[in-house]
């Protein structure tokens, strides 16, 4: 796994990530309960005391490493709130201080993505800003210097998409060309080559739709073509490539390597219309509403895909090729991109169907799937009905938001991230808006 583990590094370098196992606490003295209903108090240093719900409607959100943002559209102002985990400055409140009641970030903000340490954001103008940790140049000013506020970058041009993975970044402006800019040491960017960019990069033109993993990447063109680029190890590309974990050699007929340095059109003939890039896995949705998976598939990330043709090799539990989960119809999906936590990794999926159901699988270490239990999914359980967008956090807690606009939240507390003023770690979706 050389190809692709070899930047562990960044956790000590970034401080992003805790190491040690959130059951033994996070960044404070404490010892946070996540058995689902615990306590868990000082676990996390939060700093502050009162308490504030978000108000509904909601009408965007996103949630990361034990941090969650919502956008609030009450009044048209499209103001930003962010709360839990923020080492970096990745609420971008200006402070490098966790909270487990929202913070006002900005207005007239339309969409938000956080990745791992750093978060980007739209205006409803287009612009784009960005802020958190920059050791890789993924908030794309031109420097490796962090920003505790949100920063507007290549000022001048418009956007209408934006994606934050591990340490990289990818936009899309408003006319289909696609930009990335940060860490590119397996590729990520798409660009070619290995070397970082600490500004936008231009990748390619001709795209709808864009999602950042921790080391790969997924886009769609207008046309409803996928494509793939960046590490490939557990076959995440999905083009048949994947990496010998004995010898660290590629396997792969395409090329030389496992990782694709430029993105790569696969699963040929299909047309998709949405996109996640998890850890290792990646999920799509069709234009007829199937959902599909592939890559590492080590704790049910495939929503029990069964089909063994797609397998990367024979007995291997993983798929390099994209293999149907069930014969339901998805309207939206949201993969864990990256976490580690105690040397474990953790990866949780949600789905969206057309009726508004929302569905989810994977690890359940932290009740992040909100079934109720701490049980492994390995194929795709109902949560609740009257979702209308979802949101999966890194392997520790989720958000939702339902047909009346109002904001839910499940899995682990410890940081503030569920947004209840607590930090009581919940095994089902409970209200968090007023």
């Amino acid at each position: 796994m050389k190809n692709e583990f070899r930047h562990l590094g960044w956790i000590a370098a970034s401080g992003s990530i805790c190491v040690t196992l959130l059951l033994a606490g996070c960044g404070g003295s404490g010892s946070g309960d996540l058995s689902g209903t615990g306590s868990g108090s000082g676990s996390c240093n939060n700093g502050s005391d009162s308490y504030t719900p978000i108000s509904a409607p909601v009408k965007a959100i996103a949630a990361a490493d034990r941090i969650s943002f919502a956008i609030n559209d009450d009044g048209g102002t499209g103001s930003l709130w962010a709360w839990g985990y923020s080492d970096k400055g990745q609420m971008g409140d200006g402070t490098v201080i966790n909270s487990v009641t929202p913070v006002k970030i900005g207005d007239n903000f339309s969409a938000v993505s956080a990745g791992v340490g750093h978060t980007l954001g739209l205006k409803s103008d287009g612009t784009l800003w960005a802020w958190g940790d920059n050791t890789y140049g993924q908030l794309g000013d031109g420097t490796t210097t962090s920003s505790d506020i949100p920063e507007q970058i290549d000022i001048g041009n418009s956007y209408s998409a934006i994606s934050a993975g591990y340490n990289f970044s990818l936009g899309l402006r408003t006319n289909g060309d696609l930009y990335a800019w940060g860490n590119n040491q397996v590729n990520q960017l798409g660009d070619g080559t290995s070397n970082d960019s600490y500004i936008p990069r231009y990748i390619g033109s001709g795209f709808s739709a864009i999602s950042a993993g921790a080391t790969h990447a997924l886009a769609l063109k207008n046309v409803g073509t996928l494509w793939a680029w960046g590490a490939d190890v557990y076959g995440q590309l999905g083009d048949g490539c994947y990496e010998d974990l004995n010898s660290g050699s590629p396997v792969c007929a395409l090329r030389s390597t496992t990782n694709s340095s430029v993105p790569e059109q696969i699963d040929v003939g299909n047309t998709y219309t949405a996109i996640a890039a998890g850890y290792q896995y990646s999920l799509a949705i069709q234009n007829d509403g199937t959902l599909w998976a592939w890559g590492n598939n080590t704790w049910g990330d495939l929503g029990s895909t069964t089909d063994s043709t797609k397998d990367c090799y024979s007995g291997s539990k993983h798929r390099c090729f994209p293999s149907q989960i069930g014969d339901a119809t998805y309207s939206a999906i949201s993969a864990s991109k990256y976490s580690i936590l105690g040397n474990y990794f953790y990866y949780s999926s949600l789905g969206l169907k057309s009726d508004g159901s929302v569905w989810s699988w994977g690890d359940n270490t932290f009740g992040q799937l909100g079934n109720g239990t701490l049980s492994t999914g390995y194929s795709p359980s109902q949560i609740d009905k009257g979702f209308k967008a979802i949101a999966m956090g890194e392997g520790d807690h989720a958000l939702a938001i339902k047909d009346d606009d109002s904001l839910w939240a499940w899995g682990s507390n410890l940081c503030g991230e569920l947004g209840d003023g607590t930090t009581n770690s919940s095994k089902t979706p409970i209200q968090v808006s007023k």
